[in-house]
């Protein structure tokens, strides 16, 4: 059984990051893809992030080859039906305050 709780995102650019320091105004688009982990009623969700890009024309989005970010991913009850390795896209702002919000955009199965 999928706990959504436990959906976690790790952003493993190799060798890119998103600058883990509070940058105002980030506007970012995330792709990467589901991996499921676990097993025996205990499964969680994980996606592993392999693209970073401005999500639109307009947007700033830092990019650093030296830093790694973890962030929580919001329930999505989309994810519990989406197949081991469907490629996601999520959007990841950031606001004056430093504060961060993530939505899911899409998933391709």
């Amino acid at each position: 059984m999928l706990n959504i709780r436990n959906v976690f995102c790790a952003l493993l650019l190799c060798p890119f990051a998103l600058v883990a320091q509070a940058e105002p105004n980030r506007d970012c688009l995330l792709e990467g893809k589901i991996e499921r982990v676990g097993g025996n009623g205990d499964e969680e969700v994980r996606v592993k992030f392999h693209t970073v890009s401005k999500y639109s024309e307009s947007s700033r989005c830092r990019i650093r080859r030296d830093k790694k970010m973890e962030f929580r991913l919001p329930d999505d009850p989309r994810l519990k039906g989406a197949a081991d390795g469907s490629e996601v896209q999520y959007r990841y702002r950031t606001d004056q305050d430093g504060g961060a919000s993530s939505e899911l955009i899409n998933i391709a199965t």
